[in-house]
C-alpha cells in the first residue's frame, strides 16, 4: 500500500511538473517576443523572459507541484538546480554529438529530457524540501 501511495504521489507531481514546465515555456516566449515587438533588444528580451519564467516556475512548482512554502533559501536552491540541470543538458548533448554528430535536433531532445528529469528529481528531493 505504501509503494502504491508513493508511486501515485510521484506520478501526480511529475504530471504537475510537466504542466508547469509547459506554462513556463509559453510565458517565457510571450515575454521575450512581446518585449522584442515593442523594440527591446534581443538579449535584454531573452534575459527578462527567462527571469520571468524562472520566477513563475519557482512559485508554481513550490505551491502547485510540491505543495511547499516559498522561501529565499528554496529560491536559491531552485536557481542552483536550474543551472546544474542546464550543465547536464549541455554535457548530454556533447556526448550525444560524439556518438551521432549530425543529429542536432535529436540531441536537443535528449538534453531536454535529461534537464527535465534531473530537475524534477532535484527539486522534489532537495530544493523544495
Amino acid at each position: 500500500m505504501i509503494n502504491y501511495t508513493l508511486k501515485k504521489n510521484i506520478s501526480r507531481e511529475a504530471v504537475r511538473y510537466i504542466i508547469v514546465g509547459l506554462a513556463n515555456t509559453a510565458i517565457t516566449a510571450v515575454v521575450i517576443f512581446g518585449l522584442m515587438h515593442v523594440g527591446v533588444g534581443v538579449y535584454p528580451s531573452n534575459a527578462t523572459g527567462y527571469v520571468a519564467g524562472i520566477i513563475f516556475s519557482f512559485v508554481m512548482n513550490a505551491k502547485f507541484t510540491f505543495s511547499t512554502t516559498l522561501s529565499p533559501l528554496r529560491f536559491i536552491k531552485f536557481v542552483s538546480t536550474c543551472a546544474f540541470c542546464y550543465i547536464l543538458n549541455l554535457i548530454a548533448m556533447k556526448v550525444f554529438f560524439i556518438v551521432i554528430p549530425n543529429a542536432i535536433y535529436t540531441a536537443q531532445v535528449v538534453g531536454m529530457v535529461i534537464y527535465t528529469t534531473a530537475g524534477f528529481i532535484l527539486n522534489k528531493y532537495w530544493s523544495m524540501k
